[in-house]
């Protein structure tokens, strides 16, 4: 029991891949498509949340039709060097199996190329890597799968990504698919569970698998038997279905004060608490006058959060989650009935995935700052709309800049409001390298035609000059 159960019982095939049958369907057509030729869309995308399956189906894939696996995943360094030395490398020439032995392409001899969690590809260690990716997916001669958790933070980069693959989506796994493949594996280890414990399991999951069996091992280490007791020590996952519960409990209830201590057993910040209210209030009060007087609640805990930053005193948190909980609550004179549909944050979804052109807008100002002598702040408020106007319009400023501030392509994209892989982004960086180059080879030239000093020759030493400084008695 002291493996990982999560790699014991990885599939070891696409019919032994749990839930998601369409997606199983479309990857075996995709593969079959490699087996007879190469097919028009040369990679595929894996889009889904953790733990439905998608790596274990790529590398089931591979299993099935014998090609041998490259993979990159998170724990690796993905910048363009390192996607070009391993993936396009891999992508374009012949293969070797792990045994050593040569696969000829001519033969029909594949090899997958996994990049996993291509969306994460971001930040200065991984500078280059989107481009190296469009470059890998445009000229691979190999089958290639992305695996991706947020398929838009990495297609509103390139638009070849979107045009050019085959996006595959993986749903969650349903509770009563979970529940089984618990009961099959508890059965293989000799462990007792019961019905209620795997339903406990099954259902804390969210629809991840990986976790559910990871929780069936935590609980079952040392044991013989689980009952739905021992299953209290691992807490539910995601954080949005416990939101989504303390949204029932606040806009449903007729119990201001039971709406009060749900809300105060979420473990989230009052912020994010406001957000979630904010979001979904509009959509559960359908009666104007309870809308008025829910979101007179809101506005109030929002006063209150606003003097918790500024004075950092946050013994009045206790006063937001009151105002958000039993504020709300009470505020509704009709009840609510029927399906309403909760909706995560838009706030917070926006910051998450403009998270990495934020981090290029902050770099891009500090460069500028350097040159300026001003900080990024001041350049973020006073310069960079400027800036950016002078970067589209002006060629000789936009190439004079981008060599001086040695600017990469994600930046170049960023200050011409372009994706990577646009035209004007190619343009630009081929018009730097250009530049660059004529003049280092100006550079060569010159040093050409200084006299060279032998190597035998004596050190000239230099004449001593004779003193211009007035003398004195001393």
């Amino acid at each position: 029991m002291s493996d990982d159960w999560t790699e014991t019982y990885r599939p070891k095939g696409l019919s032994e891949v749990v839930g998601n049958p369409k997606a199983v369907e479309e990857l075996k057509a995709w593969a079959d498509a490699w087996e007879s030729g190469r097919p028009a869309k040369r990679a595929a995308v894996l889009i889904g949340t953790p733990g439905t399956g998608k790596t274990s189906a790529a590398l089931a894939l591979a299993q099935d039709y014998g090609w041998d696996v490259v993979e990159m995943n998170a724990s690796d360094q993905r910048n363009a060097d390192a996607i070009k030395a391993v993936a396009l490398r891999g992508a374009l020439g012949q293969t070797f199996s792990s045994s050593g032995d040569y696969l000829s392409t001519k033969q029909g001899k594949l090899k997958l190329i996994i990049l996993d969690e291509a969306d994460n590809i971001s930040g200065k260690e991984d500078r280059g890597g989107v481009p190296a990716i469009v470059e890998v997916v445009r000229s691979t001669k190999q089958p290639i799968i992305l695996i991706v958790n947020d398929w838009y933070a990495l297609s509103k980069k390139s638009t070849v990504l979107k045009t050019q693959t085959l996006q595959v989506k993986f749903a969650r796994i349903k509770a009563v698919t979970v529940r089984g493949l618990l009961r099959k594996i508890a059965r293989d280890q000799g462990v007792g569970v019961s019905d209620r414990a795997l339903e406990l399991l099954a259902e804390g999951s969210g629809g991840d698998l990986r976790s559910a069996i990871r929780d069936l091992q935590a609980v079952a280490l040392g044991r013989v038997e689980v009952s739905e007791v021992n299953t209290t020590v691992v807490s539910a996952r995601e954080v949005e279905k416990t939101m989504y519960g303390a949204m029932d409990d606040v806009f449903r209830s007729t119990d201001p004060a039971g709406a009060r201590r749900k809300m105060a057993e979420v473990d989230e910040s009052p912020d994010t608490k406001l957000l979630w209210i904010e979001e979904n209030l509009p959509v559960a009060y359908r009666d104007h006058l309870d809308l008025y007087r829910g979101m007179m609640e809101v506005a109030r805990a929002s006063t209150f959060l606003g003097r918790v930053y500024r004075r950092q005193h946050y013994g009045f948190w206790s006063y937001v989650g009151d105002h958000l909980s039993f504020g709300v609550c009470a505020a509704k004179r009709k009840e609510v009935r029927g399906y309403v549909r909760y909706a995560f944050p838009s706030y917070l979804m926006k910051m998450s995935r403009s998270k990495s052109a934020r981090t290029i807008q902050s770099e891009v100002c500090g460069k500028i700052g350097e040159v300026t002598h001003l900080s990024a702040r001041q350049v973020r408020q006073d310069l960079l709309p400027y800036f950016k106007w002078l970067f589209q319009k002006d060629q000789e400023f936009r190439i004079r800049m981008a060599i001086d501030l040695g600017l990469e392509d994600e930046e170049v994209a960023f200050l011409l409001e372009e994706k990577l892989d646009s035209n004007a982004v190619k343009h630009v960086m081929s018009d730097v390298k250009r530049v660059v180059e004529a003049k280092e080879q100006k550079m060569d030239r010159a040093m050409e035609r200084l006299p060279k000093v032998k190597e035998d020759d004596p050190p000239v030493e230099p004449k001593p000059q004779p003193s211009t400084n007035q003398r004195t008695l001393f």
